[in-house]
């Protein structure tokens, strides 16, 4: 029986789940073209129907992954708010102006948040309504679908679960145990208690755009030191209160860049006394110190070592393997459509194997997407007036391209789930030219602290990475980082950041043969099991969806060479090459 699920907030999306199986889903950004698309999710709705061959009286179920905001309000915000704005509980209490400050900020993203929210979402079901007239509608709390993504997802029969982002259902820390087919919830964190907000107010004070641009913070951490004394003033921002976290004055300090009023601000003094990567790196420092400890509480308590992670905040792939590496965590996994655009597969799945009987299925890729024939892909060619060959055996025709130091934009089977390009919409280059940073990103007119991340041949991770066992699982998604090695250091340069890690996407032949086969292939040629894996779009565009996205990204990146389908396009330009 067909179960449907979406979201209409930032990353608005649909999933359409199956058997306990998801089997389509895609993000509405990917057709629009704009990046983390809000709003009612037509296309995506359209597409997941289109791609799992469902009608909408096929739909029985219809998931909102959302509490009612009546509810929320009455059960959540009216009876918690003021008073969990200021509660201390082991946090440092604020000053009069930071508490003034605090109230001011908080009170007013609560009211407008609600306000917009609650009126487009009653839209959005009425048109549902309209779309599915034989569904049931059924609702699932936030981050409970946060939590039901990763679990029903994983390999493991029980796993402590960690969701964290800004808020949702007015929660912005929720810690769970998955058993069997529960999800019991021990304990919830509230805003303005909320590390996704003070990692978003972070990204915003360095000029950057919250909810996009995160990683470059991470990126710009490693530049700075951790152990600056700028860390003692920013300590108190969050911290661990058992098993909640606490921002009792993060507001107060880290005032909005925007506004004039309070002007002696933590984070203008903090910019204006020490450099920008010193600033960054105590208060991602901070971010991983809080999150550690939490898990640390959970594990001596609970003595479980599998664990999970989701949510917003755990797109943060440093934070990922500090908490991977506490004592007592033996197995890791983030669900790769970590924040709120994944939020309808834990709604959808949760309600499927809960109440629907379904059983639950470890999720062995996220190629959820649309796929396009060899015609589709030559029809667009053609009409692009682009010229191109066929090639039955693509995969060895890219590796070699590869081994002769060329840049391959490579467009293939299944849109990937996710913020994640696993191969099949990804720009691929060898890792052997540490420079490859500064002058590819200029052809793709991005703006990176970060180096690309790599590819590597599963059965090669030893070689490359330290202290992956366990993790390997999660590796595949592209979620974490690890040490290098000093043979990935010497070899693939070009992936390795200034620190000495990587976050690498470890692919092995039943994930994705086409994509395994090129890796395979170019290590036969070069006797070395990585390359460069970058995400086929432009700057501030989403990742490639379809064959007339993928041509006109390749002639504004100034590429080299065009792998799309069973066709491959050189480029005009030849003298590009690097």
């Amino acid at each position: 029986m067909a179960v449907l699920s979406y979201s209409s907030e930032h990353e608005a999306g649909a999933v359409i789940v199956e058997n306990g199986k998801l089997i389509a889903a895609v993000n509405e950004e990917r057709f629009t073209r704009v990046k983390n698309q809000s709003g009612f999710p037509k296309h995506s709705i359209e597409a997941v129907l289109k791609i799992s061959g469902l009608k909408p009286e096929d739909i029985k179920h219809v998931i909102i992954p959302e509490m009612s905001k009546a509810k929320d309000l009455l059960t959540n915000v009216v009876p918690l708010y003021p008073l969990n704005v200021f509660s201390k509980n082991g946090a440092p209490y604020p000053g009069l102006v930071d508490f003034i400050k605090q109230f001011l900020m908080s009170f007013y993203i609560i009211i407008k948040s609600y306000l917009r929210v609650g009126f487009s979402h009653y839209q959005d079901i009425r048109k549902l309504k309209k779309m599915f007239r034989k569904a049931e509608f059924h609702r699932v709390e936030h981050h409970v679908t946060h939590a039901a993504s990763a679990f029903f997802t994983c390999t493991f029969d029980e796993a402590l679960i960690i969701s964290a982002d800004y808020w949702g259902d007015f929660a912005s820390v929720m810690v769970s145990i998955g058993k069997g087919k529960d999800i019991k919830v021990v304990s919830r964190s509230y805003y303005p208690h909320s590390p996704g907000h003070y990692y978003a107010s972070i990204t915003k004070w360095f000029g950057f755009k919250a909810n996009r641009h995160e990683g470059k913070i991470v990126g710009l951490a490693a530049y700075g030191d951790h152990n600056s004394p700028a860390y003692e003033k920013v300590k108190d921002l969050l911290v661990c209160d058992g098993f909640k976290i606490k921002a009792p004055f993060m507001m107060g300090k880290l005032w909005h860049h925007k506004i004039p009023i309070f002007k002696n601000n933590l984070m203008r003094q903090l910019l204006d006394q020490y450099s920008r990567e010193d600033v960054a790196a105590v208060l991602q420092r901070r971010f991983e110190e809080v999150f550690v400890e939490l898990v640390t509480n959970c594990v001596k308590k609970y003595k479980i070592e599998n664990l999970l992670l989701v949510g917003g905040s755990f797109a943060n792939v440093k934070l990922n393997q500090r908490v991977f590496e506490v004592d007592g965590i033996k197995n890791v996994y983030v669900f790769p459509n970590m924040s709120d655009g994944g939020i309808p597969s834990g709604a959808a799945l949760y309600f499927d194997i809960r109440r629907n009987g379904a059983v639950k299925s470890n999720l062995n890729n996220v190629y959820l997407g649309p796929d396009y024939s060899d015609e589709d892909i030559r029809q667009a060619l053609v009409a692009e007036n682009v010229p191109f060959e066929y090639y039955e055996d693509i995969e060895t025709k890219i590796a070699q391209l590869l081994a002769d130091n060329s840049i391959v934009a490579r467009f293939n089977g299944r849109m990937e789930y996710g913020p994640r390009a696993l191969g099949n919409r990804s720009i691929l280059y060898p890792a052997t030219d540490p420079t490859v940073n500064d002058w590819l990103n200029k052809r793709l007119k991005r703006t990176e602290f970060m180096p690309f991340a790599p590819v590597t041949l599963a059965e090669h991770a030893d070689k490359c990475y330290k202290n992956i066992h366990g993790a390997e699982y999660t590796a595949g998604f592209m979620t974490i980082t690890f040490d290098c090695t000093d043979f990935m250091k010497e070899k693939s340069p070009a992936t390795v950041h200034v620190d000495g890690t990587a976050r690498p996407q470890l692919i092995s032949e039943h994930q994705n043969p086409s994509y395994y086969k090129i890796l395979n292939e170019y290590h036969k040629l070069t006797g070395i099991p990585s390359i460069v894996n970058t995400s086929f779009n432009m700057h501030e565009e989403p990742i490639v969806c379809s064959p007339r996205d993928a041509i006109r990204s390749f002639k504004q990146g100034h590429l080299q060479y065009l792998a799309i389908g069973k066709y491959l396009v050189k480029s005009d330009d030849m003298e590009n090459s690097n």
